[in-house]
């Protein structure tokens, strides 16, 4: 695994973070079929989803930036982090 490979997850935990950051906002806003309980336990599923995506995102993302400001060879760096950040 290379620094692109982690920029790419880190780009794909993003998008999957916002994809579950929308799907509380709908969820928030309905108030039909389900009944309260088990909205607030989707809804408490979801969250604690969302929290982990974050997590993982954020721990990838400040790998990358540790690999690529550590010597190397040339060209294995900057230009690739800076698209996700």
């Amino acid at each position: 695994m290379n620094l692109a490979d982690l920029a790419a997850r880190v780009r794909r935990l993003d998008e999957l973070g916002r994809g579950l950051a929308k799907e509380v906002t709908l969820w928030k806003a309905c108030k039909d079929p389900p009944l309260y309980l088990e909205r607030k336990a989707y809804l408490n599923a979801i969250q604690d989803a969302l929290a982990g995506v974050e997590s993982a995102r954020v721990v990838l993302a400040k790998a990358c930036q540790r690999l690529e400001q550590r010597p190397g060879p040339k060209g294995a760096g900057s230009s690739q982090l800076g698209q996700t950040a």
